[in-house]
Parts: structure tokens; sequence; C-alpha cells
């Protein structure tokens, strides 16, 4: 048999059926990884929905949630007053406490004797300006003889003011019921005046704070009522509004807002998340927390 020659027609007619077949296959496959992807996006998305919780949904179903924080309505950050050493400290980091417990309570000896040395110099000056008076009525001594007995008297008794006001911050007690958020020393550690001993938050009365765009002063008002989800137990909480900050943030144009949180029997702790909903927000814009 004779071979017969390959022309340039025949080539050229080779080489498009090639391509074409490369054409469908890189075609097929793009649709396949096109497929693939569109049904891995779709049960992304879809898995949140499966995991949201029935509060949290219904939260949503009203408005747009504005994320807020909780704060504690009081805290407290006590130093020293003197140089002493830690005698006494019953709580730890994270303790729960009433109001008037003793927190903790520094050795102060020194410092109770220099208050009783000046409460006996207090006598003395008291009895020694009694008898200037005396003496003076019946023009035995000078005025200047009573002018300064009067001021020793006068410099005893700031002497025992002071160091009154120092004792006493020697034992600290609870001013609210809290729980205690910060401890920077321990039994037997010396301090120094102004060294940090302790930080300390209200447990028992919680505020919200948020910020929101100025216009929502058309709307919003004391005692204007939301609902707060909190995220850590999973639940929908009551509040309302209890004061608007006077002040609008210029450059934002937001203002800060303080809710209060109605009566629930949850233990609600600072620093706590969720998202607050506005019934009556005619717009779904979001507001910025204020951390």
């Amino acid at each position: 048999m004779r071979n017969l020659p390959i022309t340039k027609l025949s080539m050229r007619g080779l080489h498009n059926k090639v391509n074409k077949m490369k054409f469908k296959t890189m075609t097929s496959l793009l649709l396949v990884t096109l497929a693939t992807g569109s049904a891995a996006w779709a049960v992304t998305n879809a898995a949140p929905k499966s995991n949201m919780s029935a509060a949290q949904s219904s939260l949503l179903e009203t408005k747009t949630p504005e994320y807020v924080i909780l704060q504690p309505i009081d805290e407290a950050t006590f130093s020293s007053e003197t140089t002493a050493s830690v005698k006494y400290l019953p709580i730890k980091e994270g303790a729960y406490f009433k109001k008037g417990d003793i927190l903790l309570e520094l050795d102060c000896r020194v410092q109770k004797a220099e208050y009783n040395k000046a409460i006996a110099q207090q006598k003395a000056t008291s009895i020694a300006l009694r008898s200037a008076k005396r003496l003076k009525s019946y023009d035995s001594i000078s005025e200047y003889e009573l002018v300064k007995a009067r001021a020793d008297a006068e410099m005893v008794d700031a002497d025992v003011d002071k160091l009154s006001a120092i004792v006493d911050k020697c034992i600290i007690r609870a001013p609210f019921n809290g729980a205690v958020a910060g401890l920077k020393v321990h039994t037997h550690e010396t301090v120094n005046p102004g060294d940090a001993l302790m930080k300390i938050v209200n447990t028992d009365h919680i505020i919200i704070e948020m910020e929101v765009p100025s216009n929502w002063l058309q709307w919003l008002h004391i005692n204007s009522s939301f609902n707060v989800y909190i995220n850590e137990i999973n639940k929908n909480i009551p509040a309302k509004i209890i004061r608007i900050n006077p002040q609008i943030e210029p450059v934002s144009q937001t203002v800060k807002i303080i809710g209060e949180i109605g009566n629930t029997n949850d233990r609600l702790l600072p620093g706590m998340t969720g998202q607050a909903s506005f019934t009556d927000n005619p717009t779904n814009k979001p507001a910025t927390v204020k951390r």
C-alpha cells in the first residue's frame, strides 16, 4: 500500500478537532467546579441557622440588633494611705462579698501609736487654752500668749483628724455588694502610700452602655423600652433607657445612652455581651459599643 501524503489542509483539520476536544474538556471541568463550590457555599451558610438559639432568632426578627456590653453601676479601686504591711486578707480575686465585709486590713500599730500620742497632746492643749482664756480675763497674760495657746490647740486638732483618717483607712470595708475584680497585694507584703491594693465591682446592679446615632434622639427618650439578648446565658431580658448623655460626639455624630436591666433571677456579670433590639427603631442603622 502506498502512503498518501499529508497535506497542510488535513493537518489543519486535525488541529481543529484536538482544540475542540480540549475546549469541551475544560468546559466540563469548570461546570463541575462551580457546582461543587455552590453546594459547599450552601452548606456553609446553612450551618449557623441550625445553631442559632430560639431566643436569638426571635430578637433578630424584630430589628437589626445593637451590640452592647454590660457594665457595673459601681466600681472602686483602693490604694494605700500609708506605709504598712498587709495583716489580714480574707478574700481572693473573683470572690463575692457583702456590703460592710472586711476586705483588707493593714498592720497600723505605728500609726495608731501616733494617733494616741496626738490625742494626749489634744487634751493638754485644750486645758492650756482654757487656762489662757481665764488668765486673759484677769489681764494676767498678753494677747500673743492667748493667740499662741489657741493656735497650738488648733494644730493638734488637725493632727488628730489626719491620723484618725489614716487609721480608719487601715481597714477596708466593702461599700456595696460585689466581687473582687483584681487583687494587687498578698498577706505580709509591705505597701507604700499610693500603691494599688484591689479593684472591686458591684454585681447587684448592672447597666448597659452603648453609643447610637444622634438622630435617634428624634424617637429615643428616657424610659424607652428594649430587649437585650445576653450571649452568655442565651436569654432575652427586658431593659429601659435611664440616662442619655447630654453631649453629642461631633465627629462620629453619636450619643451615649445608658440602660437599666429589668428584674431577673439570672446572675449577670460585668463584661457580658449581647444584642439590644429597639422595637421603636424606625431605621436599621447599627450602634457601636462603648468599651
